[in-house]
């Protein structure tokens, strides 16, 4: 039997045509049209995924991906080594970053996300999807990654600033806080992952890095991957998340901590190698400016 085939038959629906865009399918009936995604992951890790659709949804959070149940009432099928799940299909394109009003407008539905993305149990994630203790893991990754290469070794300097910080009472209520509100991230949260729709509105999409975590990792992973470097431009994002939803003191401490740690640099040393990655790198006078500037968030 066809992976289709399996389809029509455990959700109970007659399918027109399907189409490949990107990782996922776009399947259309004679009625709707519905996304299709694959996942090589645990099973336990694909429940909870489609926990949290459905735990945002009734949060009154629409606009993420709502999860269609099999006729058997499970939240995905299991074909041929993999796990499917089938939600609805947004419509619209990729929001345009260099249009500040777009960007705007996704930073604001990331304060909303945020605001909705606590509460869920905290007993129905897998231990793989709670990392709420991570972040000093992470921060001393960038470091030895960093330290391969004597161009990225001054930014070794901003990883120790960072470990430091994160031994820091504020820090330690910051990330206790967010345990406690037993809060969820979306993990990946860039334009790519986004949709505008007719009416001008911004879905989430593909939610397969989904835990429970900090919510400032988040915003400082966009922040990051859209102003590297560039303090005023980073801190007119917070301005613009807030009027969302406000963040505390402890919330600054760390969202300063992340944004210090040198990440773009990690990130495109990973994807890329040392050759791509030079233009990345600041220059003491830029990196003196950028430091400066986010004191403002202390």
């Amino acid at each position: 039997m066809s992976i289709w085939a399996s389809v029509e038959q455990m959700y109970g629906i007659k399918i027109k045509q399907t189409t490949k865009v990107r990782d996922v399918y776009k399947v259309r009936t004679a009625k709707t049209v519905y996304c299709l995604k694959g996942y090589d992951f645990p099973e336990e890790e694909v429940r909870f995924i489609t926990q949290v659709l459905s735990f945002l949804r009734k949060q009154g959070h629409m606009r993420g991906q709502k999860v269609y149940p099999t006729t058997k009432n499970t939240p995905y099928i299991h074909y041929n080594g993999s796990y499917y799940t089938l939600t609805n299909w947004v419509n619209g394109r990729k929001p345009d970053f260099d249009r500040r009003h777009e960007f705007n407008s996704t930073l604001r539905t990331l304060a909303i996300f945020h605001e909705a993305a606590q509460g869920f149990p905290h007993t129905e994630a897998p231990p793989s999807r709670v990392r709420y203790s991570n972040l000093s893991h992470d921060i001393g990754r960038y470091k030895e990654a960093l330290s391969d290469h004597a161009e990225t070794k001054p930014l070794v300097q901003l990883c120790d600033e960072a470990l430091d910080a994160m031994k820091q009472p504020k820090l330690t209520a910051a990330v206790e806080a967010e345990q406690r509100a037993s809060a969820i991230v979306h993990g990946d949260y860039n334009y790519s992952n986004l949709v505008k729709d007719d009416c001008g509105k911004i879905h989430l999409i593909d939610f397969e890095n989904t835990s429970l975590n900090l919510r400032m990792t988040d915003l400082s992973h966009v922040l990051h991957r859209n102003f590297a470097w560039n303090g005023s431009a980073v801190l007119r994002g917070i301005e613009c998340y807030e009027k969302k939803r406000q963040l505390g003191a402890s919330d600054l401490h760390l969202l300063h901590a992340l944004l210090i740690s040198p990440y773009p640099v990690v990130r495109s040393l990973r994807a890329k190698g040392l050759a791509q990655t030079k233009r990345l790198i600041p220059t003491a006078a830029q990196l003196k400016k950028y430091t400066r500037e986010l004191k403002a968030l202390l």
